[in-house]
């Protein structure tokens, strides 16, 4: 049996295969001219407006613009008119013929004077204007239904002469006006998705790449200006909550992650005199009317206010005021927060599934907007697992690429894994053909029309339902809903759509094979995610008071686990190790400063460590003590500290062994998980032993010993000296010398009241 992916790529090549051999058997793709052009064009065109259909009477209109991209002037450009002579007369020859090279011939240019354009002269780098209208007879086109390819050829004097090769062309499709009274219905999807990336410090990361998709012509901006252009036709929308928490944010000068207080909870409401200094990360994610940007004089820590930085979230702000506007009269199609990668998420970590779920219908309440769940992969592929996971009241969207064969529903909508599906066409959602880009938006309307038309010509009704790409180019998006009111053609909600009777569709017909698994995001990616949550769970429970941390760190991780990072999920990994990395620094600001070293006098001892919060917010912890078996240490167990506060923690070591110990105090949340920091400290236990203290006793006892036995003989002595010199002085003869015995050499004491 062929694998599912052997056997997707075999029939899209074999349906390729046999439509370009029948266009090339009715004449529109020459055989030999199916070859690349090597060399760009120098002139580049581009169609703003053309008549959404062929009429069966009456004029053509194209207008649009020339640019000359070479080093060259050209004079007298002509912008004709061609078109196909066979029509395209079913899906597949549409798929095949929008894949064709732009330099394939695919039909005669309209020379006929008054209908066409002529640019007098073109300098290098110059852009000019140009409108045609070709009566339709014109054309060569024949009476019949289908689908013709029709564009502008420029042909001018440059460096080359003119010659009959095109020196820039654009190309689209045209279906014809079907006949009869048949009404084919459409339904369009806008879709507000894209990858957010955040810094290591919690901000949203990118601020320039951002404001270019707000600003005049970006894809954010272009899709509201495409939604303002419905001007009644029904359309819905398909959002990434967390790229509206990612403008909001922005829109609030893009606060970095915070670890203050919620000011939402019962008793930590800020007083009058109190100024938050950190935003919670969720702030934006509140009523409509508080969504108004901060002064452009406000200041970030770390980050001083810039041009860039006011504009972004000027534009953000006026995003997201009119987004609401516009959202707020329908449902809202709302994805698993971050563009989940589902399929992945059911395989790898089921939980992150329901998560995102939940986070994203929690975003819309807080903007006050309608919504309803949805999932809807960028790729149109799910898996079987995926679909079955996928809660009863949330809408699937997955393209026609998804099954072997597209299922047959009179509806679009079947049943399969016990959950209504809605198939969507994969061949709307591809584009125009090139050179034009296959997103532009007229483009995008006229492969519409034209797989409407195709449709209803077959007489299959089903309705045709497209999600439009979110990458938009040029500046004119707001004409993708101008003219698409066709009386043929009845466009409404997808809500309308998914509320109808689906068919019964076997699973068995749903390919996703080991090459679509091979592309989700593996279990790295969710290892590195749940770290980052673990780290903020942990950060959490230390805090004091109550806060915001892990719904900010889960917004941040979540973003990780997008299906938009299949291609470079290693970039992915790496952000939520950056958000782990941030987290784990956090908490080891709260550290635990140990003595050098002690020495116990004595069997037992105090010392004391000192605990340090270098967080600005107040914290609960407590120090785990361990040691090498042969010491015992009491002391300090639970501790608040204040913001930026140190306390002195008092401990007893008992020993009963003398010698160096080993103590490891560690800092713990309050239930004894380690929050990274450590200190070891040596305690030598100097203890007197008891045979330590008999020697000494004998000693003093042999000390006290001798001085008994010697110092009675020593008194004895010492009597008996005296006695005897007593003795001698009582026998010595009495002294008779007077004065005038004193020698003669020595002179008489001077006669009394004598100088």
């Amino acid at each position: 049996m062929p694998h599912p992916s052997s056997f997707r790529a075999a029939l899209a090549g074999l349906l390729t295969l046999g439509a370009t051999a029948s266009l090339v058997c009715t004449g529109l793709v020459p055989p030999a001219a199916a070859t690349p052009a090597e060399d760009p064009d120098p002139l580049v065109v581009h169609i703003d407006t053309i008549s959404p259909e062929l009429p069966r009477k009456g004029d053509v209109s194209i207008t649009g613009t020339v640019t000359n991209v070479s080093d060259d002037t050209f004079t007298r450009v002509n912008l004709h008119a061609f078109s196909s002579q066979d029509p395209l007369l079913d899906a597949t020859a549409l798929r095949a013929s929008a894949a064709l090279d732009p330099s394939v011939d695919v039909g005669p240019r309209v020379t006929v004077p008054g209908t066409f354009d002529t640019v007098d002269e073109l300098a290098p780098g110059e852009t000019a204007s140009f409108s045609d209208s070709v009566p339709v007879e014109l054309l060569g086109i024949p009476d019949q239904e289908g689908v013709y390819w029709i564009g502008i050829h420029a042909l001018g004097d440059g460096a080359v002469p003119r010659d009959t090769v095109a020196d820039g062309r654009a190309r689209t499709f045209i279906p014809r006006r079907p006949s009869g009274d048949g009404v084919q219905e459409a339904s369009v999807i806008l879709s507000v998705r894209s990858r957010v990336w955040y810094d290591e410090d919690g901000r949203i990361s990118g601020g320039e790449r951002w404001l270019r998709r707000l600003e005049e012509g970006g894809s954010l901006d272009g899709v509201l200006d495409m939604a303002d252009s419905a001007d009644g036709t029904p359309y819905s929308w398909l959002v990434d909550p967390a790229v509206l928490v990612a403008l909001v944010r922005l829109a609030h000068g893009n606060p970095a992650r915070s670890i203050g207080p919620d000011t939402t909870v019962p008793g930590q409401e800020p007083t009058p005199t109190e100024t938050p200094t950190d935003a919670p990360a969720t702030e934006g994610t509140q009523a409509p009317g508080s969504l108004t940007p901060p002064p452009s004089t406000e200041s970030h820590e770390g980050e001083g206010s810039s041009d860039v930085d006011e504009a972004v979230s000027a534009a953000a702000g006026a995003w997201i005021q009119r987004f609401v506007t516009l959202a707020g009269d329908q449902p809202v199609l709302t994805l698993p927060f971050g563009d989940l990668d589902v399929s992945a998420a059911v395989r790898n970590d089921p939980t992150r599934f329901t998560e995102a779920m939940a986070r994203s219908a929690q975003v819309m309440s807080d903007l006050g907007l309608p919504t309803r769940p949805t999932v809807a992969p960028t790729d149109d592929l799910l898996s079987p697992e995926a679909i079955a996971a996928t809660p009863d009241d949330a809408l699937v969207l997955i393209g026609d690429n998804a099954f072997a064969l597209p299922p047959e529903a009179p509806t679009s909508v079947v049943r399969m894994l016990g959950h209504d599906v809605v198939v969507t066409s994969t061949g709307a959602e591809a584009g125009g053909p090139g050179p034009t880009a296959a997103t532009d938006p007229l483009a995008l309307r006229q492969r519409l029309l034209s797989e409407a038309a195709l449709r209803l010509r077959d007489d299959n009704t089903a309705p045709l339902v497209v999600t439009l790409p979110t990458v938009w180019r040029g500046e004119d998006a707001a004409t993708f809903f101008q003219r698409l009111d066709r009386p043929w053609l009845d466009v409404v909600p997808v809500e309308a759509v998914a509320a109808r009777t689906p068919v019964g569709v076997p699973a068995s017909r749903l390919l996703y094979s080991d090459t679509d698994r091979d592309a989700e995001l593996d279990a790295a990616s969710f290892a590195a995610a749940t770290r980052a949550t673990a780290a903020s769970t942990l950060l959490e429970q230390v805090l004091t008071l109550q806060t915001t941390i892990e719904q900010q760190v889960r917004d941040e991780v979540l973003v990780s686990l997008s299906e938009q990072h299949r291609e470079r999920p290693r970039l992915a990994i790496r952000a939520a190790g950056r958000v782990e990395q941030a987290l784990q620094d956090d908490l080891g600001r709260i550290s635990i400063e140990a003595p050098t070293a002690v020495t116990l006098s004595s069997d037992s001892g105090p010392f004391g460590a000192t605990l340090v919060n270098g967080l600005d917010q107040p914290v609960t912890v407590q120090v785990r003590t361990t040691t090498d078996g042969e010491l015992s240490v009491t002391g300090d167990g639970e501790r608040r500290l204040g913001p930026r506060a140190r306390s002195v923690l008092r401990y007893k070591a008992t020993s009963s062994q003398a010698g160096v110990h080993s103590v490891r105090l560690v800092v713990t949340s309050v239930d004894g998980t380690p929050l990274g920091s450590s200190d070891v400290l040596p305690i030598r236990a100097a203890r007197v032993s008891a045979l330590i203290w008999i020697v000494m006793a004998l000693g003093a006892l042999v000390l006290f010993g001798m001085i008994g036995y010697r110092l009675p003989g020593q008194i004895r002595q010492r009597r008996a000296e005296l006695a005897a010199a007593e003795q001698a002085e009582a026998a010595a003869p009495a002294d008779t010398t007077t004065p005038t015995d004193l020698p003669a050499d020595l002179p008489a004491d001077p006669a009394p009241g004598r100088a």
